[in-house]
């Protein structure tokens, strides 16, 4: 998932990754804690360094989604930066959360016996 989100931003080398994954992360959050959405897999990601000074980065995500994959690339883009077009961005993100919220696919209704709903 890492480098999927990374590729779509305007940016290159590794001077942004650990704000790329604390974004990654974020997005995550904000899909699931605000709108009920469960994701289909696990989001994780770490950046280490070793005694050289060489990071690493490490991510065993298993989020293949596409779509959830397009709306946390879209938070990432929002976020890291000042981009121009943040409220098209930002638009783009909150249509994607409501298609994720509305499927069936990603949700689990809150009254469903064994629905988590703290």
């Amino acid at each position: 998932m890492f480098a999927e989100v990374k590729a779509t931003l305007p940016i290159s080398g590794d001077d942004y990754d650990q704000e790329i994954i604390i974004q990654i992360k974020a997005a995550a959050l904000d899909l699931t804690r605000t709108s009920e959405i469960i994701l289909p897999g696990v989001i994780s990601i770490t950046r280490t360094q070793d005694q050289g000074g060489t990071w690493t980065i490490t991510d065993n995500s298993t989020v293949t989604d596409e779509l959830v994959i397009t709306a946390i690339a879209t938070w990432v883009n929002m976020r890291i930066g000042n981009p121009p077009n943040y409220d098209q961005l930002l638009g783009a993100y909150q249509s994607m959360k409501g298609s994720l919220r509305l499927s069936s696919s990603y949700n689990t209704p809150a009254d469903e016996e064994g629905a988590d709903t703290e």
